[in-house]
């Protein structure tokens, strides 16, 4: 692997603390020797801070994830000329940039946690908490960073040290099976629950917490349990943790569905049902590049002169999300926007009213027009983004208990199941009500996927579930055939997305570059 990758020249980041909320407010040195570094409970403070930053790189949340990247795979498609023939029309091939950068931040990331890992003893006059608490954040990024890795990669160089002599064949690491990479996974994210603090001590969901780990650790054991793993044992290590998360009696859903995102919009932490989301800061206009593209590159379109601020609109919908809902779950027309702003102005235009088009909607959960900031540059916002929402948990263990009854407990299961479908529809979560399932348990885990695509859509984790349940090319097709035959240039786009995408795409290739360098890579099947 490239010597930038595996033996990082360590850009640690230098924070000016503005306040808890957003520590994140960084200025980048450069630091080459270690033996000059990790001596002060400040330097490995801002270690840390280094290792968060990754999540955002214009390469992952800051922007290519948010509908540029095909994760959204049969709920949504990308409309932007200027990305066509890459991965998010499904055009895929292994030089693509998005890739190659999505692959390089990732071991960024990971070589920043080792180096912080190998020299977080070195400092004195730090207490005990704190240092376990920095290794624990280090041990969930590392484990968090190869997820992000082997979900979409598959087969990858598992590199849990720093290079210590870079003229040497050390540098170059093979690549290990998925099994093995998730295993690691596993053990590094047990490790950091023990680590890390509990999560009543954090009033933010920026920070990593133990839940944040069990329901990240719940995330990992679904995946590993299905493809192409397919280790069915983690069934109940994901309804395990994720029953952690819910006896916690820390989180709780929202009653209101869209106010868990005009929330993220105005900055409002609520820890009750975001458990970990990226914090985005300011706008990028000043000494700090914290700022992201949430709601500006996936939401509700408006012009650089609107006062609502700038979106290009680019991830649009498709009629497969919009037939899972009925009509009174109010998700739906959160997450699904029929209209644009139109001009310099914040005026409602609808394009589709007496002729809908259901590929000519926008992907509207992140809106601009609730922004706490007055800023409405045009490239960036301080939106934050969920990796993690309470619902997520509860849909986890509802799934670990349907595709194995043995390992969790029915009655809760449904509980979890109905709880969410409750508050979409707008009513009490702890009442019964007409739109529960009562199904058997065949029927649950079909209706525990759909309720995920209604629930989670546009949050980057539809493609790694179908890739997981062995159903990813067939769901694309699928899409492609409820393509309702328009001629509108929405359609063609969605067309190519649908009609390109293979089986081999449940994987990415490993970037061409990582194999002109690193002789112990091998290509991934059919690429």
């Amino acid at each position: 692997m490239k010597k930038n990758i595996i033996n990082l020249v360590l850009a640690f980041l230098l924070a000016t603390i503005v306040s808890s909320c957003h520590f994140l407010d960084t200025q980048v040195y450069n630091v080459t020797e270690t033996d000059k570094y990790y001596n002060t409970a400040e330097q490995l403070e801002q270690a840390v801070r280094g290792i968060y930053a990754i999540l955002n790189e214009s390469s992952l949340y800051g922007d290519a994830m948010l509908g540029r990247l095909g994760l959204d795979a049969d709920l949504g498609y990308e409309y932007y000329k200027k990305d066509a023939g890459t991965v998010s029309y499904y055009e895929t091939n292994t030089t693509d940039f998005r890739i190659a950068n999505y692959w390089r931040s990732l071991y960024t990331g990971i070589a920043r946690a080792n180096m912080l890992l190998e020299n977080i003893d070195k400092a004195e006059k730090v207490s005990d908490s704190e240092r376990n608490r920095m290794k624990g954040e280090a041990l969930f990024f590392r484990g968090f960073y190869y997820y992000m890795l082997v979900v979409r990669f598959q087969n990858i160089p598992l590199v849990l040290h720093s290079v210590s002599d870079i003229n040497t064949d050390e540098k170059y690491v093979a690549q290990s099976s998925p099994a093995a990479v998730y295993a690691r996974i596993i053990a590094d994210l047990k490790e950091a629950a023990l680590l890390v603090p509990d999560t009543t001590e954090s009033s933010v969901g920026t920070r990593v917490t133990k839940c944040a780990v069990w329901g990240i650790i719940a995330r990992v054991a679904l995946s590993m349990a299905g493809n192409p793993v397919g280790d069915t044992s983690m069934y109940a290590i994901a309804a395990k943790y994720a029953r952690m998360v819910i006896d916690s009696g820390v989180h709780w859903l929202n009653p209101s569905f869209e106010q868990v995102f005009i929330n993220y919009a105005r900055k409002v932490y609520d820890i009750h049902e975001s458990i970990f989301e990226v914090n985005f800061w300011g706008d990028n206009q000043g000494s700090y590049a914290t700022a992201g593209c949430v709601g500006r590159t996936n939401g509700i379109a408006s012009s650089e002169l609107s006062p609502v601020g700038y979106c290009m609109g680019v991830l649009r919908c498709s009629p497969i999300l919009w037939y899972k809902y009925d009509s009174m779950d109010l998700r739906r027309d959160w997450t699904m926007s029929a209209f644009r702003y139109d001009g310099d102005t914040a005026t409602k235009k609808y394009d589709d009213t007496e002729s809908p088009i259901i590929t000519r909607k926008y992907a509207a959960k992140f809106r601009r027009v609730h922004q706490r900031s007055t800023s409405t540059h045009a490239a960036y916002t301080d939106i934050n983004f969920p990796i993690l929402r309470y619902s997520d948990v509860l849909l986890m263990y509802a799934e670990a208990y349907a595709a194995q009854p043995s390992c969790a407990d029915r009655d809760l299961a449904l509980q979890c199941l109905n709880q969410v479908r409750r508050r979409g529809h707008g009513l009490d979560v702890g009442a019964k009500s007409s739109f529960d399932f009562y199904g058997n348990d065949s029927e649950m885990l079909d209706e525990i996927r759909d309720e995920r695509a209604r629930e989670l859509a546009y949050e980057c984790t539809r493609k790694d579930d179908l890739v997981r349940w062995g159903i990813f090319y067939e769901s694309m097709q699928m899409a492609y055939m409820y393509l309702d035959g328009n001629n509108s240039s929405y359609q063609r786009a969605a067309n190519i997305a649908y009609s390109s995408a293979r089986p081999r795409d449940v994987m990415w290739p490993i970037p061409a570059r990582e194999l002109s360098v690193n002789s112990l890579l091998k290509q991934n099947p059919s690429w």
